[in-house]
């Protein structure tokens, strides 16, 4: 379009012969060639493809932007149908820009404008196609071979890339938020959980340390109650006994002072059995205490000698003791415990279970040690909210005994059925081997 002449009036037909007018003068003439060529070159800085098409579909005008796009010289396009414009060279039959273009150009002949976007396999990009009609002289008059419409043809494939990147870019900002929101709820139901287990812990330590409390309490009771009964046992019978060694002996005195020897030998004879006695009772004190068994030899003679101790006690009651572990197989830690748990569950087979036979076995494994007492009596009742079978402070306390010790305490027995109790203590890695 840097011509003088309009572009795409070369070698074009010449329009039919009109009725002949007025000469319009010389500067007039060269205004309108300057306006002309002044709007061509506007139109070939423009960044889009803009064409005039007649009334038969073919281009009048083309900017120069036809050549940039390699479609063609601005001179030769001239003429050509606007398909053939963008696809030069023919092309197929079911082109999807032809069909469009087709289209395009019925709706357009009603006076509307149109506009669609395609991607193009042959111009390799994606086009934005807009037609629209050329309205007539002031008599809505249009003369032949003269432009019917325009078509501006721009390139959108950056704007598709942007949007599409654009698109890309708000699912990933949305898949980050998601597994963002995920995470935050995942969070939120840990941090839940973790005061709900606190809370927990806390209601745990809280019963805890009222267990405790009680169980100081129960044990200040049982010591003043021990105290109390060593007390009467040393007032009642070792006092006694010593008291009536002492008269004894200042008769015994007194009978030597007056020279009746005769009368003397006897009642020092009678003297020394009372003292063997007391000795006995001061014996069975120190044994009920803590018996020198214990430390002497260990917990598995302690329980035999308490088997037979009960027995001899309880004679209704038959012991039958199944010891398989030695002294040496339980570890030094675990000795009184064992032994004051089965104290506890001998007095209370005595006291509860009306049974007629009680059977007390002491094992040994690999790391394992084990307490079982079971008897053939009336059973254990039904199980209290504590979960102690309403049998009172005394359960309680031997299952204490054994956690404190690292155990577990385990009761079953069906009422009428007898009871069976089992205590174990898994051992250390140190303490594996007898």
């Amino acid at each position: 379009m840097n011509a003088p002449m309009p572009v795409g009036c070369e070698k074009s037909a010449s329009p039919p012969a009109a009725s002949p007018g007025p000469t319009l003068p010389d500067d007039i003439q060269q205004a309108i060639a300057r306006a002309k060529q002044d709007w061509e070159s506007t139109a070939d800085t423009l960044p889009h493809i803009v064409c005039l098409l007649d009334e038969r579909r073919q281009a009048v005008r083309v900017n120069r932007v036809i050549e940039a796009w390699h479609l063609g010289r601005v001179n030769d396009v001239t003429g050509r149908d606007m398909h053939d414009l963008l696809h030069p060279g023919g092309c197929e039959q079911d082109c999807i820009l032809g069909s469009l273009l087709g289209d395009a150009w019925i709706r357009m002949q009603s006076g509307a404008s149109v506009e669609f976007e395609t991607l193009d396999s042959r111009l390799d990009r994606v086009v934005s196609i807009a037609l629209r009609p050329i309205t007539g002289d002031a008599g809505g008059r249009r003369a032949a071979g003269h432009a019917r419409a325009v078509m501006v043809v721009t390139d959108v494939t950056p704007l598709r890339v942007a949007r599409a990147a654009l698109e890309a870019l708000n699912e990933s900002l949305e898949a980050r938020v998601h597994a963002r929101t995920q995470e935050l709820e995942n969070a939120i139901r840990d941090l839940h959980n973790e005061i709900a287990r606190r809370e927990s812990a806390e209601d745990a330590l809280r019963l805890s340390r009222n267990e405790l409390e009680l169980l100081s309490q129960q044990l200040i009771q049982a010591q003043e109650r021990e105290r109390r009964r060593i007390a009467q046992e040393l007032h009642d019978s070792v006092g006694q006994s010593l008291s009536a060694i002492k008269y004894s002996l200042e008769r015994a005195v007194e009978l030597h002072r007056q020279g009746r020897h005769a009368d003397t030998q006897p009642l020092l004879t009678r003297t020394v059995e009372r003292v063997r006695d007391t000795l006995k009772e001061i014996r069975s004190i120190a044994m009920d205490l803590r018996p020198s068994v214990l430390d002497d030899l260990g917990v598995a003679s302690a329980l035999e000698w308490l088997c037979r101790e009960f027995a001899e006690t309880y004679t209704q009651i038959a012991v039958c003791s199944r010891i398989s572990a030695s002294d040496a197989d339980i570890p030094q830690r675990l000795v009184t415990t064992i032994f004051r748990c089965a104290q506890e569950l001998l007095n209370n087979v005595a006291k509860h279970a009306k049974a007629e036979q009680v059977t007390v076995a002491l094992v040994r494994d690999a790391n394992l040690v084990a307490l079982i007492v079971s008897d053939d009596g009336v059973g254990l009742p039904s199980v209290d909210s504590s979960g102690s079978f309403g049998l009172g402070h005394g359960i309680r306390n031997l299952r204490e005994r054994t956690q404190m010790t690292g155990g577990r305490l385990t009761l079953s027995g069906d009422q009428g059925c007898g009871t069976h109790a089992r205590l174990d203590w898994l051992l250390t890695s140190n303490e594996h081997d007898p």
